[in-house]
Order: structure tokens, then sequence, then C-alpha cells
């Protein structure tokens, strides 16, 4: 995708921005694919895979790589994906307990798309619902280098969600004062690249109508549609030979390697399958997800007694 590019000429290209790509400034960086679209039709894939393997495992885990990586010195198809493979041989490797804090998974149950009944996961024609599929996922990863030590990496997918959200949200931290007085309501900055339509916005504070009082602003423009469509640009790229935007065989292993505890831990049902109606936001929050690992250190095991 376009915007997918994108993010790497925002990055890369600003000033503005590249000093402050690291965790001094960003708290957080949400890669987030929710649709309303439901299961329609594809059983035979989607009940063998899941949400976990059908988007995590690779689309968001290469939007992963284009965020975290460091400058490549060209975008030629060595350089750009040896710092991609950097990237995920940085992935802190979950542990059994960091699975049962940091993921969720979650199936939809019957409920009311946007403009028709949806029945539930287990109902759908094709659908075991023995083997517990999830139509949602989410992961909270960390990375151990110098850049993004203390960041949070939140990947989530579902389906059939109240609306369809498909975007990468870095979020700044806070200021470290506010002379404004304390009962104003800040927010943090927020900049997002918006996946489909592609977009690009920015969330700002600025002084509002009446003086010492703040307002949120928000700044986006609306990106030109490319010229070829997304498969038509992969297509165009195996015809020329450039393997630039494709996986090396490295990559793929590291990607698995980041994947395989979280789908061995569910295996296991150290992670239970929640449910949500069709049509909602996705499950409940169940609790605060620890911001840091030391902060893991600190709190009493909820690994179940086996």
């Amino acid at each position: 995708m376009t915007t997918v590019q994108n993010v790497l000429g925002s990055r890369l290209a600003n000033r503005v921005l590249e000093p402050i790509w690291n965790s001094t400034h960003i708290a957080e960086i949400e890669i987030v694919w929710d649709e309303t679209l439901a299961l329609e039709g594809r059983a035979g894939y989607y009940d063998q895979v899941g949400a976990l393997k059908d988007m995590v495992q690779n689309h968001l885990l290469q939007l992963l790589c284009l965020v975290a990586m460091e400058p490549p010195l060209t975008l030629g198809e060595r350089d750009l994906r040896d710092r991609k493979v950097d990237v995920l041989r940085s992935v802190r490797p979950p542990t059994d307990y960091d699975v049962v804090q940091r993921t969720r998974r979650a199936r939809y149950s019957a409920g009311r798309g946007l403009d028709h009944d949806v029945p539930a996961y287990a109902d759908e024609a094709g659908v075991d619902a023995r083997r517990g599929t999830e139509t949602f996922a989410e992961i909270v990863l960390e990375l151990d280098s110098w850049r993004w030590a203390g960041t949070r990496f939140r990947l989530r997918s579902g389906k059939a969600l109240g609306t369809d959200r498909k975007e990468v949200a870095v979020r700044f931290r806070s200021v470290p004062h506010l002379p404004f007085g304390q009962d104003q309501d800040v927010r943090p900055n927020v900049l997002r690249f918006g996946l489909e339509p592609e977009s690009l916005s920015m969330d700002l504070t600025a002084t509002g109508s009446r003086p010492e009082t703040l307002t949120q602003l928000s700044l986006s423009a609306r990106m030109d549609a490319p010229d070829l469509p997304a498969y038509g640009r992969l297509l165009l790229d195996v015809f020329r030979g450039d393997p630039a935007l494709s996986i090396r065989g490295d990559e793929a292993e590291e990607a698995w390697r980041v994947v395989e505890p979280v789908l061995s831990a569910w295996e296991r049902g150290l992670v239970p399958l929640e449910e949500y109606p069709a049509g909602s936001d996705g499950p409940p929050e169940r609790h605060a997800m620890p911001e840091r690992r030391d902060d893991l250190l600190h709190e009493e095991s909820v690994m179940p007694a086996e």
C-alpha cells in the first residue's frame, strides 16, 4: 500500500520527526486492522488459521518493521530487509507469563453488523467450533533496542467489529510541565497513518478561544490515489525482479519466533477465548496491561495452576 510505504517517507524525509522517533518521546505505537467484515464465506481457509496467523504474523509485523526500523542506507532490497530483520530480532520473545498479561483472543457472537444481522462465528457455515478459532487477536510487544526500550507496540486485528479502523497510531508522551493550570484536559499528541482509506493526520493541542484555555486540533491530509492497486504494485515488482517489499527467509523465521510462543500458550488454554457481539467494539479490556516489563516483577503471578 502507498500509505505503508509512506510511513518510511514521513519518518526519513522530514527532519521534524526522526529526532523524536524513539522511546524518549513515544509511549506507544498501535498497529490496528479492525474490520466490519465477518467471515463472508471464507470458513474453509479462516477456520484453519485465525486472526493471529491471518493478520498479525505477517501483515502487522511487517508494519512493525517499517515503523521501528533504523534508517536504511538505501531502499534497496538488501539494506531495507536487513533493517527489518533487525527489528524482529529485537522483539523480546514472550514468556507464558507475558502471553497471559499482554495478549487477548476472542471470537464474535451473534449481533448486528452495519446493515444486516451477523450469526455467531461458531454458527457460520463450515466452522468447527471445537477448534476455538479466534476472530480477534491482540498482542503487546517490547523491543530490546536502544531506540525503543520502554515503548509498547500494540498489534490488534478483529473481524465483525462496529467500525473499520485500519491505521498506525503513534502516541507521543505527555509534556513534562503544563503552565495552563491543572484542570486542563490535554491529550498527548497522536500521529496517524490511515491504511484504508489512505490518509495522514496529527492530533495537536493549541490555545483555545479564551485566554489560557487549550483545545484539540487535528491536522489531516488525504493521499492521492496510487497509480496501481496494492496487488498490482506487488505483481509489477515480481515482473521487474525487485524483492525489496517481499519477505526474506530469515525474516519469516524471525516473525514466527515472535508468534509461536503466543500460539503455544493459547493452545494450552492459558488465555481464555472470550466473545464479543458482532457490531461491537470487541472484547472488553480485562485489565490494564503493564507498561514496562520491570512492572511484571512486582506483580503476583496470574498463571493458572498446571
